[in-house]
């Protein structure tokens, strides 16, 4: 009797522990929401889950989902959610879709007015659809109860509110001429916003709902910074629905945005959606396809739509959009991607090539700094790119600093300092030895940097890299010519003298034409106003130059003219005086060294600014940042 007893009051204790750890709330609860924990009590501090819904606005009878969720990616063991009216303890309207891990209860007689869970596992962010009811109540607004674990638990977690209107909010895709409301009326499927994009300078939350549950109910990923301020010039989300994911994408000026799932974060061997704008057909549609794994060039698949659904597409001001639903497993090229327990980079890209069956380069490429599950809502940061960085950082301190003020010595200043000596050399030829030979270490290293970072040759349509490289071919035998130079007055020098001097002018002018290249690719995220700041940089070289050349022939007649002054009886002693002469600085040296020190500043000038843009880029950005900052501050 007593072993009977003992067990009757286990099976009493194990009924005891409420709803949390069990199969779900009772029908009781409905109204109190509280879970009948004995001897705990909800927790006072705040919330770490919320509700959010996907609209703030639905008709009668109209759709929506809900998303409960923890942004610190808490676990979910048990939960209550309802739908209420403002002031009222009694659930409406109908849950129509729900996880495998959830059921519907009926509080006050009405069927399937609340959601609760299944069973005691866990749980990560959740998503349901819910049906309003055909009832004249103007707003509504979601409660939930979650609980963490047997003692830690929270009620009254709150949703924003959703107004109940006759006619909700419509936006028309302008491509299709087709217009959506954001809560159809009646339909037996959710269609999510058609986003309506202004300018792009000017998107703000309101007008883009992309952002909506970006780091709560769904993750988000695009370039930089820009999630912060929601002005991505291209973004991806991704909610994971439970049975199917869905993802959006968008792209300012361009036609194609697609997002690929790698295995090690860089492009190739992927799986890639891309959605692409028809301008035939004025329409975007979603094809899936793939990267190759060794010339990583972009295929369509053979089967481009199978286990992908388009939901929703734009095309307006320049700015491509879609939404489309991924199912959970797919096969591409002898792969499986199995979404719900595979981590995974994202790919994100943009441009404007397209070719017949494909996209064609890339104007914007971004990837995300590691791989994570697709349910994780938080932490999808972009790859880092101080590699790319510093390959511009160095290329522009070699030839725009270093080079440009090394052949400017070697050219104009050999009668300057005469008598002046640093390591047992002219001092011009000591300041462009040294000059030249960090241009020749930076374009060495800047060449490493760019080939370790891309992992191979670069797949844009633009001649940088092959500009880039023959630069840095002349750069690198230029010391080695210049090690077994003949000696002054043999009969050899003077070829040395024009080679060296060609190979050098021409690895100059070539290394401005690649960087002038250089702000045009998509990867380097620069302005295009950074053209005029190059330019001027051109022009200021070229008028010094002509301004140096000036001075040299004003120094030469100068000197000629204090030589021709000797008269004939006295040629011997003239040729002593020019032998003298050379042993002494030329003529107009302190306007030369005034020249040249106001060369030093605007040269050294420019070349930090073009540093500064290519390490912050994309600058705007930077700028928007420290804004913010300088404000919250």
């Amino acid at each position: 009797m007593r072993e009977w007893t003992a067990w009757l009051l286990l099976w009493l204790c194990l009924c005891g522990r409420g709803w949390a750890l069990s199969s779900g709330a009772p029908n009781g609860t409905c109204a109190s929401m509280t879970p009948r924990h004995t001897g705990s009590t909800p927790q006072s501090s705040p919330p770490p889950y919320t509700v959010t819904p996907s609209v703030r606005q639905v008709a009668r009878n109209g759709k929506l989902t809900v998303a409960l969720a923890s942004p610190q990616g808490l676990p979910i063991h048990g939960f209550l959610l309802e739908a209420r009216a403002p002031g009222s303890d009694e659930a409406q309207g109908a849950f129509t879709s729900y996880p495998d891990t959830a059921k519907t209860i009926n509080c006050n007689g009405r069927y399937a007015s609340a959601v609760t869970h299944k069973d005691a596992s866990k749980k990560n962010s959740l998503t349901f659809e819910w049906t309003a009811p055909d009832e004249d109540i103007k707003t509504f607004i979601f409660r939930a109860t979650v609980v963490q674990d047997f003692q830690t638990y929270w009620t009254g977690i709150l949703s924003e509110e959703v107004k109940v209107v006759e006619h909700p909010e419509v936006s028309t895709d302008h491509s299709t001429g087709i217009s959506t409301t954001r809560n159809p009326v009646k339909s037996t499927t959710e269609i999510p916003v058609i986003p309506e994009f202004p300018d792009p300078k000017a998107i703000s939350e309101p007008l883009n709902p992309i952002y909506e549950g970006c780091g709560t109910t769904k993750a988000c990923f695009g370039p930089g910074e820009c999630l912060a301020t929601k002005s991505c010039s291209m973004m991806v989300s991704v909610l994971d629905r439970v049975e199917d994911y869905e993802f959006e994408m968008m792209a300012d000026s361009a036609l194609y945005v697609a997002v690929g799932l790698s295995d090690d974060g860089s492009m190739g061997d992927d799986s890639v959606v891309e959605c692409v704008y028809d301008a035939t057909n004025t329409a975007v549609q979603a094809y899936r396809s793939s990267n190759a794994p060794d010339d990583k060039a972009n295929f369509r698949d053979e089967k481009p739509f199978e286990g992908i659904t388009l939901v929703n597409h734009s095309y307006i001001n320049g700015r491509v959009y879609c939404s489309f639903r991924r199912q959970v497993v797919t096969y591409t090229n002898n792969k499986t991607y199995d979404l719900a327990n595979q981590p995974f980079f994202l790919l994100l890209a943009s441009g404007t090539s397209l070719k017949d069956n494909n996209i064609g380069i890339h104007s914007a490429k971004v990837s995300t700094s590691s791989a994570k599950y697709l349910s994780d809502v938080t932490g999808w940061t972009a790859a880092s790119k101080v590699l790319l960085r510093l390959h511009g950082a160095f290329m522009i301190a070699a030839w725009i600093g270093t080079a440009s003020l090394g052949i400017l010595l070697a050219r104009y200043f050999r009668q300057t300092w005469v008598g002046t000596q640093l390591c047992k050399k002219d001092l011009w030829f000591a300041w462009h030895r040294m000059l030249m030979v960090t241009t020749w270490v930076l374009t060495i290293a800047g060449f490493v940097i760019i080939f370790v970072e891309l992992r191979g040759w670069s797949q844009e349509d633009n001649p940088h890299a092959i500009l880039g490289t023959i630069t840095t071919i002349l750069a690198f035998i230029q010391p080695i010519g210049a090690a077994f130079r003949p000696h002054p007055g043999t009969r050899r020098r003077p070829v040395f003298n024009w080679v060296h001097w060609f190979i050098g002018n021409s690895a100059h002018i070539l290394a401005i034409v690649t960087i002038f290249f250089a702000a045009k690719l998509g990867k380097a995220e620069l302005p295009v106003w950074l053209d005029w700041i190059l330019v001027s940089y051109v022009v200021f070289h070229v008028v010094m130059h002509l301004v140096f050349s000036v001075t040299g022939c004003m120094s030469e007649r100068h000197s000629a003219s204090r030589i021709d002054s000797f008269p004939m009886k006295d040629i011997a002693s003239s040729r002593m005086a020019l032998q003298t002469d050379r042993k002494h600085d030329a003529p107009f040296t302190c306007l030369r060294k005034v020249l040249l020190g106001i060369y030093i500043v605007i040269i050294l000038g420019l070349a930090v600014a073009i540093i500064v843009i290519v390490a912050l880029a994309p600058i705007e950005e930077s700028y928007e940042t420290f804004s913010r900052w300088l404000k919250d501050a």
